[in-house]
């Protein structure tokens, strides 16, 4: 960029008392387009160009040799200061329509400039930005992020005329670690080093700043000043599963300018401002597309590899096997009886266990290993380099180990392994999975929790996959069709049972499906999954199947219980576990009908278990147990209000009841009081009761996971509030001892 300092050196000058002709004699002598008029006393007082002359020699009638040269001169003073910018001056003329103009400091015409200068040196900066643009050009060619930085790293400092030139980005801008994106233009320095001050001067520099220091470490590396920092700040990348954006800021720090580019501090604020705009711009989309294609290749839930990179290394990694003869194996992993996780304990629990699982894979994996999500639970390991016999070395580890997950409720969990090693003679990546598969299979049928390595004796099942696969399969439906049938029957009975048993008791007509009914409601309000809900159903509709061993006398004694017979009704959970202990496909509402009893502080019945050592269920269905007994007319009690139950078990949270169970069961009445309109006093028995009721209780497990699929129960979280009962002067009461429930 031209300056007004850059005119040319001689100034020509004429009196103004001279002739024209002796003007126009000077020009020619000298081969310039104007003069400079001075007065007697040598001070500029005007301009006279060859066009004045020109238009003079004309138009005028009068003596050439005669007329005086202040008689064509401008005397209109246009000047302006020495070092003013070329882009200034090109206004200046185009504002007055002159074609010359003096430089004046102090009062003294220093120089002069022409359009025919400005326009060469227009030329010459339209050229130079010309190359800008080819140069920023080249930064934008790579969308890797990685490239890209490397590419700027070398382009950038052409701009600037450097010698050498470093980006270091780091974490959150903090220079006080290893930056997480470095690349260097034949720079030595490790960067790292600035010191307070200059960070100070970075952020508060918006584009960038020009500094004639360089400091020792810099200095020491061979670094020459000049030198050029441009702050640089980057957001796109995300952490691992972490929704937040993480942000990458550091410099562009180059030295050993160019000596005139360093000298126009306007031009490099220009080259700065318009490098950071450039680079931000780019390397924040850069990051992004690099985000983009790891979300691709990367599994969201637990960060290994997804279903594609599985499929596209598995097909290099083959490919690669039958071209240098060498040993590749692949190995299907998966979980044992999830499903059984998911039905119990919750999908969120289901999926903490696939992470739990991946981390364990991840530890034991060696590098060159490729492991990825293959399914809802089941990973592959591509293991280059690696016979079957030495898979199966590292997958043990990796079954030893998940063994020592722990879930809630104390569970463990267990995998099973199938191993296959690639056929070099007819290499097909579609064949090494399908025998990895059916070795899987094989683990499956041969207990679980064990790895099994694909075999020729396996050879004539991998002929006849599809076939078996499908004859398998069909039986399992068949099979599962009659388990239903009797399972539904069996069920039907059961409610039989229990209706018959409730109708000896006038007191407990409806006390089972109450209890059903508030366990389901409770349960839902603490965002249990549909499945546990379900389960939680019917193992309040058997939760009492077990008083049809104890006598009716004791079942319907109005008066108080003795110790023997309060210990036989006590035996009533142990009589229903061995009643349905034989019907495997209640297995898990059999465990929590014995634990109903449990209390919270450890001194329940029949096994004295405390706080979470009580099955979820169980602390659910006792809760509302005791809700249905308070509300109830019985011989030794009369019914209590809605209000002053809730008060009682709030009162036995900690203590008798589950806490958290106590407040979910008050933000359940919370919402239902809202519903009907009414506050939490105002509520009645009629209220709940008439709130919708679950599936009919005599409904098989298979239905009940059929119609299992409704969204967790959107509620607001449970708080246990005893102000918001509007209760808070009602006598607690207890539960009377001699209850027999």
């Amino acid at each position: 960029m031209l300056e007004s300092g850059d005119c040319p050196a001689g100034i020509v000058t004429i009196g103004r008392n001279d002739s024209i002709k002796q003007a126009a004699a000077k020009m020619l002598t000298h081969n310039v387009g104007c003069l400079i008029v001075n007065d007697e006393n040598g001070k500029y007082i005007g301009l006279v160009t060859e066009r004045d002359i020109a238009h003079f020699i004309a138009d005028a009638s009068e003596d050439r040799n005669s007329a005086r040269v202040d008689r064509i001169m401008t005397d209109q003073i246009i000047s302006c200061a020495p070092g003013t910018p070329a882009s200034q001056v090109r206004k200046i003329m185009a504002a007055h329509r002159i074609r010359h103009l003096p430089l004046i400091e102090n009062g003294v015409v220093t120089g002069i400039l022409s359009a025919r200068d400005i326009m060469g040196q227009q030329l010459i900066e339209d050229r130079a930005a010309a190359e800008e643009v080819a140069m920023l050009s080249n930064c934008l060619k790579s969308i890797d992020l990685n490239e890209a930085v490397e590419i700027a790293a070398a382009e950038v400092p052409k701009l600037f005329g450097a010698g050498n030139c470093i980006l270091c980005l780091y974490r959150d801008g903090r220079q006080d670690g290893a930056p997480e994106l470095l690349s260097s233009n034949r720079c030595p320095c490790l960067g790292g080093h600035m010191d307070e001050a200059e960070a100070i001067a970075q952020q508060s520099t918006e584009d960038g700043y020009c500094t004639d220091e360089i400091s020792p470490e810099c200095e020491s590396c061979g670094g020459k000043p000049p030198r050029v920092v441009i702050p640089l700040e980057v957001v796109g990348l995300r952490e691992a599963g972490i929704g937040k954006e993480k942000r990458l800021s550091g410099y562009l720090c180059m030295c050993d300018l160019d000596p005139a580019v360093a000298s126009d501090r306007e031009l490099i604020s220009y080259k700065a401002k318009l490098t950071r705009e450039i680079l931000t711009a780019h390397l924040t989309n850069a990051t992004r597309y690099q985000q983009a294609r790891l979300s691709s290749l990367t599994d969201a839930l637990t960060g290994v590899g997804s279903r594609k990179l599985l499929e596209d290394k598995l097909q290099a990694e083959c490919a690669r096997a039958e071209r240098y003869k060498r040993p590749f194996s692949v190995a299907i992993i998966d979980f044992d009886h999830f499903k059984m996780i998911n039905d119990v304990l919750g999908h969120a629990t289901g999926d903490e266990a696939i992470r739990r699982l991946a981390a364990c894979m991840k530890a034991e994996k060696r590098v060159p290993d490729v492991l990825a999500r293959y399914g809802g639970d089941e990973f592959v390991i591509l293991m280059p380099e690696t016979k079957a016999t030495d898979a199966k070395v590292l997958l043990e580890r990796v079954r030893a180990k998940a063994q020592t997950i722990r879930l809630p409720q104390d569970t463990s969990v267990s995998i099973s392994c199938g191993v296959a090693e690639c056929d070099l003679e007819h290499n097909d990546p579609r064949d090494v999975m399908r025998r990895a598969d059916l070795a899987l299979y094989d683990a499956k049928n041969g207990g679980r929790n064990c790895v099994r390595i694909w075999d020729a004796t396996m050879a004539q099942l991998l002929n006849a996959n599809d076939i078996e696969i499908d004859r398998i399969k069909t039986l399992q439906r068949r099979v599962a069709g009659l388990s239903e049938k009797a399972e539904k029957m069996f069920m039907e009975s059961i409610w039989g049972l229990v209706q018959a048993l409730e109708a000896k008791d006038a007191y407990a007509k409806t006390h089972t499906e109450n209890v059903m009914h508030y366990s389901v409601g409770i349960a839902q309000t603490m965002d249990l999954g549909p499945k546990h809900v379900d389960l939680i159903r019917r193992a309040a509709m058997i939760h009492d199947i077990g008083k049809i061993g104890i006598p009716d006398a004791i079942l319907c004694k109005p008066d108080e219980l003795t110790p023997h017979e309060r210990a036989m009704v006590e035996q009533h959970p142990m009589i229903a576990v061995r009643i349905l202990e034989k019907m495997s496909f209640l297995e898990r509402e059999v465990m929590i009908v014995r634990h109903h009893h449990e209390k919270w502080n450890g001194q329940g019945y029949p096994d004295g278990l405390a706080k979470t050592a009580i099955p979820l269920g169980a602390r659910i269905i006792g809760t509302a147990d005791m809700f249905d007994a308070l509300t109830a007319t019985r011989a030794y009690h009369a019914a209590r209000s809605v209000a002053e139950a809730l008060g009682i078990l709030t009162d036995s949270a900690g203590y008798e009841l589950d806490p958290d169970v106590v407040a979910a069961a008050v933000t359940w009445f919370e919402n239902i009081a809202q519903q009907c309109g009414k506050s939490l006093p105002e509520l009645v028995l009629e209220d709940l009761l008439r709130w919708p009721r679950g599936p009919r209780p005599d409904r098989s497990c298979t239905e009940l996971q059929t119609d299992a699929t409704a969204s967790p129960s959107t509620e607001p979280k449970h708080r246990p509030v005893m102000v918001a009962l509007g209760c808070g002067d009602i006598d607690p009461d207890p539960e009377s001892p001699d209850a027999p429930c």
